[in-house]
């Protein structure tokens, strides 16, 4: 993903306002999760319009 496609996926937003970090999740798993949701968004896009939002984690 280039810099310009990521930031078509964030549109604007922070990432942890995209991808909620969840209580007490440690950072490198944080990481990862968010790098993969951040991933399927991108490659869910159609057109130019973001995907939409993610539900805060269980």
């Amino acid at each position: 993903m280039a810099r310009r496609e990521l930031a078509a996926t964030l549109d604007g937003r922070r990432v942890t306002d995209l991808v909620p970090p969840a209580a007490g999740e440690p950072m490198r798993d944080y990481a990862v999760r968010a790098t993969g949701e951040l991933m399927v968004r991108y490659l869910a896009q159609v057109g130019d319009a973001p995907a939409p939002l993610a539900r805060p984690p269980l």
